[in-house]
C-alpha cells in the first residue's frame, strides 16, 4: 500500500499549481516546495537514528513545521504521536512515557521543563529546528517505508488516564478517501484548516485528504472568529470543517456580516451534538444545501456517519447521517424506543475505518463484543431510512467544544490537592461550548478549601479545556446505592441552578 507520503508526492507531480498557505507565517508552498522541507526533515530524523517503528511525538499548534514533521515521520515508517497544544506538562509526560516516545518535537514557545527533558531520549525545540535540519541534512533515507502502525493518538475516556488509540495506514486511508469523496473535494477547492491539527479530525480528515484531490489548503495557527471570517473572505475558501462550538462563535459574532462568505460550497460540522438551531444558522449563512453533519471519534479515524450531499437538506436535518462507505452501524441489542418512535440505544460500529486497538489490550477487548462491534458509549436513535441521530452518552463523559474530557481524570487531579478528597466532576449545559466543566465538593470540604490555591494547582496539572469553569458545594453527595455516586442527580442539581452559578467562587447550593 502506498503511504500518505507517496500519495502526496504523486499529487505534487499532478497538481503543480496547488498550494498550502500558512497566513500566520506569511508563507505559501506549492506541493513540491512543501515536500522539499518534508524530505529535509526525514533526512535529519534518519541522521539522528529515527527509523521504522520509532515513536515520534509532535507537540504544538498548526504550523508548517508540524505538518512537515508529520509527513516526514510517515516517510520513515515511524509512528506519529500527536500531542495537543493545550496539554500541560503532566499530560505530555504521561503520553510520551506511555507511548515510548524516542523523539519529541517541542514546537511551543514555552521552554522545555527538566522533567520532560529527562523523560524523552531526544527533544527538538522551535529554536533548535533549523540547526537540527542543517546538522543532519543529507543523511541517507530509504524510500518511503511501510509500517503497520502509523499513529498513536490519545483520547479521553471514562477512565482516569487517556487511552492510546493505534491506527494503521489502511484504516486512515479508508477514512480520508471516503471523507474526500463524500464532500466531493476537487482541485478547484480551497479548504480551511482551523481545527487543532493534533486532533483526529484535523490530522486525518483534512491533512490526509486535501492533496489527494489537489485542493489548496489554508492553515490557521489557532481558531478565533475574526481570523476565520477574514481567511474565508481573503482566500475564497470553499470548504469549511469545524465543530459546533466554532460555528456557534462565528454566528454569535457581530463581525459575520462584514465578510463575504459566498465562496463556501461545503460547510461540514461534527465532533459533538449539533442542534437544529445551529444547522438552521449554517443554512442561512452558507445555503442549506451546502451544510453537512457527520459523526466520528478517534477510534474510527474520525469518520463513521455522514449525511452526504446527495440527499435533500430537508431530509438530512440535524442527523449525523448514514454509515459511510466501509462502515457499519447499529443500535446495540436490548434497545428501547425514543419519544418519536425510533429505536434508541448504544451506538455500535465496525468496519475498515476502525482502529487497530488501544495500547492496552484489556481495554480493547472490553470495547468490542463477540461479533466485532465496537461499543461507542454514545446513545443514538435510528429511523426506518437508516438515518442516525446522536442524542446522549452512556458513558460519564463531558464534551466541551468538541473535545472529550474524562471526569474521572479531572477528579483524581483535584483530589490530589490536599483537603479535597471525594470531588465529583460533571458537565453543565452551555449554548456555545456544548458543556462546561463543574467541580462539586461537599460543603464540609469546600469550607476548608483555599480556592485560589486550588485553581493555581490545577493550572499546572490540567490543560485549560479540562479545568473547572465553576465550583459547587453540596451538603452531601447523592448516592445511587452502596458506594455508588449518583452522577445523574448531581448533574441535574447543577443544571437546575445554571442561572445563578458564578465563576471564581464556590457556589453553595
Amino acid at each position: 500500500m502506498e503511504s500518505f507520503y507517496d500519495l502526496f508526492k504523486a499529487a505534487s507531480l499532478r497538481y503543480t499549481d496547488s498550494a498550502i498557505h500558512f497566513p500566520d507565517e506569511g508563507r505559501r508552498f506549492s506541493y513540491a516546495e512543501f515536500l522539499e522541507g518534508v524530505d529535509d526533515l526525514a533526512s535529519a530524523m534518519a541522521g539522528c537514528g529515527i527509523g521504522r517503528g520509532d515513536r515520534v511525538a509532535l507537540f504544538g499548534q498548526n504550523t508548517s513545521y508540524w505538518m512537515k514533521c508529520f509527513f516526514a515521520i510517515i516517510k520513515l515508517g515511524a509512528v506519529v504521536v500527536p500531542v495537543s497544544a493545550k496539554s500541560v506538562e503532566d499530560e505530555v509526560l504521561y503520553i510520551v512515557r506511555t507511548a515510548g516516545v524516542k523523539l519529541l518535537f517541542h514546537l511551543m514557545d514555552n521552554p522545555v521543563s527538566d522533567r520532560l527533558m529527562h523523560s524523552v531520549p531526544a527533544i527538538v525545540t522551535l529554536e533548535e529546528a533549523g540547526y537540527f535540519v542543517s546538522k543532519y541534512k543529507g543523511a541517507p533515507v530509504t524510500a518511503s517505508v511501510s509500517n503497520d502502525l502509523l499513529m498513536i493518538m490519545f483520547t479521553s475516556g471514562t477512565t482516569a488516564d487517556p487511552k492510546g488509540v493505534m491506527h494503521g495506514p489502511a484504516n486512515l486511508l479508508h477514512s480520508a478517501l471516503d471523507f474526500m469523496r463524500t464532500i466531493s473535494l476537487e482541485s478547484r477547492d480551497v479548504m480551511l484548516l482551523n481545527l487543532p491539527i493534533s486532533h483526529i479530525y484535523g490530522c486525518v480528515l483534512i491533512c490526509c485528504s486535501f492533496f489527494m484531490a489537489g485542493a489548496d489548503l489554508v492553515v490557521s495557527r489557532t481558531y478565533n472568529a475574526r481570523a476565520t471570517l477574514r481567511l474565508i473572505d481573503e482566500y475564497r475558501c470553499t470548504v469549511l470543517n469545524m465543530v459546533p462550538t466554532m460555528y456557534q462563535v462565528l454566528f454569535s459574532s457581530e463581525l459575520i456580516s462584514r465578510y463575504d462568505l459566498s465562496s463556501v460550497r461545503r460547510a461540514v460540522v461534527g465532533g459533538s451534538y449539533t442542534s437544529v438551531e445551529l444547522v438552521e444558522d449554517m443554512g442561512r449563512a452558507f445555503g442549506a444545501e451546502h451544510v453537512m453533519c457527520g459523526f466520528g471519534m478517534t477510534e474510527c479515524a474520525s469518520w463513521a456517519l455522514g449525511q452526504g450531499f446527495d440527499a435533500p437538506a430537508s431530509e438530512r436535518g440535524n442527523s449525523a447521517g448514514w454509515p459511510v462507505a466501509d462502515m457499519e452501524a447499529r443500535i446495540a441489542p436490548g434497545y428501547g424506543l425514543s419519544e418519536d418512535g425510533m429505536i434508541q440505544g448504544e451506538l455500535c460500529l465496525r468496519g475498515k475505518n476502525m482502529m487497530l486497538g488501544y495500547l492496552d489490550a484489556e481495554v480493547t477487548a472490553a470495547s468490542y463484543d463477540d461479533e466485532g462491534w465496537f461499543h461507542t458509549g454514545d446513545v443514538a436513535k435510528c429511523n426506518d431510512k437508516g438515518l442516525y441521530w446522536i442524542v446522549d452518552r452512556c458513558k460519564d463523559m463531558i464534551i466541551r467544544g468538541g473535545e472529550n474530557i474524562s471526569p474521572k481524570h479531572v477528579e483524581l487531579v483535584i483530589d490530589s490537592f490536599d483537603g479535597t478528597e471525594g470531588s465529583q466532576v460533571v458537565g453543565l449545559r452551555d449554548d456555545v461550548f456544548g458543556e462546561k466543566v463543574v467541580a462539586v465538593l461537599t460543603r464540609s470540604r469546600a469550607e476548608k478549601t483555599d480556592l485560589k490555591a486550588l485553581t493555581a494547582y490545577l493550572r499546572q496539572r490540567l490543560g485549560k479545556n479540562k479545568r473547572p469553569d465553576f465550583y459547587v458545594a453540596l451538603d452531601e453527595i447523592p448516592m445511587a446505592g452502596v458506594g455508588k455516586v449518583n452522577k445523574q442527580a448531581i448533574r441535574q442539581k447543577v443544571n437546575d441552578n445554571i442561572g445563578i452559578l458564578r465563576r471564581n467562587i464556590i457556589n453553595y447550593l
